[in-house]
């Protein structure tokens, strides 16, 4: 009865969730992708290399089909995107999503990965098509930086001077800056634009460094920001010796505390703000910080989760760190988590003797 009565509710809350299908408008011409492709001007994406592709081609290299309303942030249609229309644009480093936002019927858009774009329109479906084309083509002839983007170096060391007196408050005194010489254009995909904060527990010679990464947010024209977040990141580093200025280096323009790398956590699209970082300071990493200020802690933080799991690191990993700190019985606890068949168990039980 209790699986009837389950599998009953399973399908109202389904019917619940489901949207009504937007009525979609008839088709404005006989035939709207060709209205679209006969004003087609493409031209090759670098200056040495043709563009060997007739433009006839783009009707099959984009793909435009009907999506059911259900959890898909109301959009009903999905426009799919072959390699191929790679030879026209970087459809998401030239602004694919924007140039079709701004056509004429489209309400909505979502570009969700290199392939696929979700969109919500009353439009017909050869009518999306043709004005993803015409979107294409524009960003062909005229690339566009997205919206969303990464934040100014300049930003993120703003938004951490804006919490650096809440960081202290709670121990975190050090800082790790940024290099602020690159403009935004200037910023590549290694670049760690990652300002942030540190404390030391020099007994063990421990670091917890607490990083302000990949900020993000949505440009308007007039150079305001909004909907701006990052990814904030707790790191515990074992540093070489008792001093951590000694271990701080310069990498790819940020300041880094060098060591190894005990344990890590990372907390998504926090928004950039006091309010939002200290929310996630304080509900999130504070008490993973407070779990981890020695040896001993980080261990039996470890072996806590067993049988079922080892939070922070691979189970193996971890009884190679327990083994060389000296807790042996941890150590080899850890290792039972895993069958000790696995090559990396093995090799760690031969390393320390367990």
């Amino acid at each position: 009865m209790g699986v009837i009565i389950w599998a009953l509710l399973n399908v109202l809350l389904t019917r619940r969730r489901r949207l009504p299908q937007l009525v979609r408008l008839s088709p404005t011409s006989d035939d709207p992708v060709v209205e679209a492709l006969a004003d087609a001007q493409p031209v090759p994406r670098f200056a040495d290399e043709e563009l060997d592709l007739d433009v006839n081609d783009l009707r099959w290299i984009i793909s435009v089909e009907e999506l059911e309303l259900v959890d898909e942030g109301g959009c009903n249609t999905v426009v799919g995107l072959d390699d191929t229309v790679w030879s026209y644009a970087d459809v998401l480093a030239d602004g694919l999503e924007d140039a079709l936002a701004d056509q004429p019927g489209i309400d909505a858009v979502h570009h969700t990965d290199r392939e696929v774009v979700l969109v919500r329109s009353a439009l017909s479906l050869p009518d999306v098509h043709a004005a993803t084309i015409r979107a294409l083509l524009a960003i062909n002839r005229n690339p566009r930086m997205p919206r969303d983007r990464p934040l100014q170096p300049a930003v993120m060391s703003t938004v951490a001077d804006s919490v650096a007196s809440i960081m202290a408050h709670h121990g975190f005194v050090g800082r790790l800056r940024m290099s602020l010489e690159h403009d935004e254009s200037d910023i590549g995909p290694n670049d760690l634009r990652c300002p942030g904060f540190y404390r030391v527990f020099a007994q063990d010679r421990l670091v917890q460094v607490v990083g302000l990464r990949d900020g993000v947010g949505y440009h308007n024209d007039d150079g305001t920001i909004v909907n701006a977040r990052l990814r904030f990141t707790v790191e515990v580093v074992e540093i070489a010796t008792t001093d951590a200025a000694e271990s701080i280096e310069l990498e790819r323009g940020c300041e880094v505390v060098a060591g190894e790398r005990i344990l890590s956590a990372s907390y998504d699209w926090v928004p950039a703000t006091i309010d939002g970082i200290e929310h996630v300071l304080v509900s999130k990493a504070l008490p993973l910080c407070d779990s981890t200020t020695s040896r001993a802690a980080i261990v039996n933080r470890w072996v806590s989760g067993l049988p079922w799991s080892v939070p922070d690191r691979l189970s193996w990993e971890a009884a190679d760190t327990a083994a060389r700190w000296g807790f042996r019985k941890h150590a080899r606890d850890l290792l039972k988590h895993r069958p000790r068949r696995l090559p990396q168990s093995a090799a760690v039980a031969a390393k320390h003797g367990l």
